[in-house]
């Protein structure tokens, strides 16, 4: 097994199996961040191995060795530096600055580089990043959620499902909007606000039974005001 493989191999492992926790909101309502294959978080432990891996092994092929001047070609440069930008992203409390970096050189080396074969790599840590950042939207727009601070909290939760329409998240994402607006309903302008959001989420998730009847209960007592 060679080393790209034994590499892809560990970094599915992190990328899979994280602990979960748990969270409560204002209402009580639990609020897991589950395992699963999009979890961004690695612990700093973690984020060492990967730059120890990165440095110590001989992550290329014999092709891709430097020439016989010892330089490294343009490709394999381009190529490192945009995996070690994400490597250094990993964090995920850390200021994303250095994630949009290396998102931004790594479809430079798409754009340049279309048919290496190094392209298939370059596009899963893409796909890793951006769920990264997908997570993280969240996790800022959820934060304020649970310190009751409900404005800023419905402002980031509309941000997160326009930025992420298809994500994981956006069910989640929309009761909490629900929730809010029912919250900030204190007369029947601001109840129509929550009538909207209400329709909407019935009319997208039609199963989710449970929701939807604690939801059923807000409207009901809407209709009085």
């Amino acid at each position: 097994m060679n080393n790209k493989i034994i590499f892809l191999l560990l970094f599915i492992v992190f990328g899979c199996y994280k602990d979960q926790y748990v969270l409560k909101d204002s209402d009580n309502h639990t609020d897991f961040f589950h395992r699963n294959p999009y979890n961004p978080r690695f612990s700093k432990n973690e984020i060492s191995i990967l730059k120890n891996v990165f440095k110590n092994w001989n992550f290329f092929s014999k092709k891709d060795s430097p020439n016989s001047n010892g330089h490294d070609s343009e490709e394999n440069r381009l190529f490192k530096r945009g995996f070690n930008e994400f490597i250094h992203s990993l964090d995920f409390n850390l200021d994303q600055t250095k994630t949009r970096t290396a998102i931004d050189t790594l479809n430079q080396f798409i754009t340049k580089y279309p048919n290496s074969p190094k392209i298939q790599e370059i596009k899963n840590i893409i796909v890793k990043i951006i769920k990264k950042i997908e997570k993280r939207d969240y996790y800022i727009a959820n934060t304020y959620f649970l310190m009751q601070k409900y404005k800023a909290a419905l402002i980031c939760f509309k941000d997160f499902i326009k930025k992420h329409p298809k994500s994981i998240y956006k069910e989640k994402a929309l009761y909490k909007i629900c929730i809010i607006t029912y919250k900030m309903a204190v007369n029947k302008e601001k109840a129509l606000d929550f009538f909207e959001v209400y329709q909407r989420y019935v009319k997208l998730y039609p199963d989710s039974y449970s929701n939807i009847k604690k939801l059923k209960t807000y409207y009901k007592e809407l209709l009085k005001l």
